[in-house]
């Protein structure tokens, strides 16, 4: 591994903000700490930057052990969700000022400029300054200081949080591009799960200071590792209940019996997770041959949400609320419509009350 983290700890005052962390991270790789706000990820990117110190375990970078060394020793840069952009200096002048405090010649802080400004598509905007920018300019001029060093490892804080929508995907792409050119480490933290899973190699998933999974963007999505990670990661709907005297159905708190994917021990209390995109809908009028049975149900459709190419909808099932999305080129349903939602045993999710996979 490029960069590991043994045993990596931080603790203030009563609080351990990183908890015993212990991962390692490949050279070519991008990785994203994903987690929700106060999970310690912002924490964990600054102690590999060497902005803070570990209270207990090691950091090492490409085989050095880096945890006593300074920041600027490290050889890894940093972007922040701020840009930082110095407002009287033009980007060329941004780009050159780390090169300049590097005290590098003149002539290779202009080659080392140049090939930011090409890799970047930042021709033509050398001489403005940061008020003449998009932010989408600003961005790639703040992206660009940190790779203008050529670091072993680029670090990103929150870096599109403040672009709107559509320029944020556009950024999701160039960048994800621009780490696979370059061949080396991004490491990338985000509480925003759709960033996380457009350009991550691979997902840690952060929780109160651990890493509750590490694993690839498909299966932190797909096979999901906790309830909390079947919770965070995606749109799912969620059933609490308790396995039956025959281990193959959950008498659920809602009223409702659901099939299980595989035989449990009868008595045991569970949670069960389906994606939103999983619940399958079909009109209640018997034209499917639905039947009102195990893991089909009745229910009203409340509201339509168009999003592009698919629609949300909220389904009334009994007292509470259940959420299906699914490809508007597929029947459409409208509000008030009695609709079988049916979940595929297979799609289903299921976790001990404590979080964890059933044994």
């Amino acid at each position: 591994m490029y960069i590991t983290l043994d045993g990596v700890s931080r603790q203030y005052d009563s609080i351990w903000a990183v908890d015993r962390v212990t991962m390692g991270i490949g050279k070519n790789e991008f990785v994203s700490l994903l987690g929700p706000s106060g999970s310690g990820k912002t924490t964990l990117l600054r102690i590999i930057a060497g902005l803070e110190k570990p209270t207990t375990g090691r950091v090492l970078i490409d085989g050095e052990d880096v945890t006593d060394l300074p920041p600027h020793k490290r050889g890894v840069a940093m972007v922040f969700q701020e840009f930082l952009l110095f407002p009287h200096r033009t980007v060329s002048e941004n780009l050159a000022f780390p090169l300049r405090m590097m005290k590098l010649p003149a002539a290779e802080i202009a080659e080392r400029v140049a090939w930011v400004v090409g890799i970047l598509s930042l021709g033509g905007l050398e001489k403005r300054y940061p008020n003449q920018l998009s932010g989408g300019q600003q961005q790639r001029v703040a992206l660009g200081r940190g790779l203008v060093g050529r670091p072993k490892a680029l670090l990103l804080d929150e870096p599109l949080a403040n672009l709107d929508r559509e320029l944020r995907q556009e950024m999701e792409v160039e960048i994800r591009r621009h780490q696979s050119a370059l061949g080396i480490p991004f490491i990338y933290v985000t509480h925003n799960q759709e960033e996380a899973l457009s350009m991550s190699d691979r997902i840690a998933v952060v929780r109160k200071g651990r890493i509750e999974d590490f694993a690839a963007r498909t299966d932190i999505y797909d096979r999901p590792k906790t309830a909390f990670i079947a919770q965070f990661v995606g749109r799912s709907n969620r059933f609490e209940g308790t396995v039956d005297a025959a281990g193959r159905h959950v008498a659920t708190r809602c009223g409702t019996i659901l099939a299980l994917p595989a035989p449990l021990t009868a008595g045991h209390a569970v949670q069960l997770f389906i994606k939103n995109e999983k619940l399958r809908l079909a009109p209640d009028d018997g034209t499917d041959g639905a039947s009102h049975g195990a893991n089909r149900l009745a229910c009203t459709v409340k509201d339509v949400i168009l999003r592009g190419a698919y629609a949300d909808y909220i389904l009334a099932f009994g007292d509470r609320e259940l959420n299906a999305s699914r490809p508007r080129s597929e029947r459409a349903f409208l509000s008030g419509e009695a609709v079988i939602a049916h979940l595929n045993p297979e799609d289903i999710d299921l976790f001990d009350m404590d979080g964890e996979r059933p044994s």
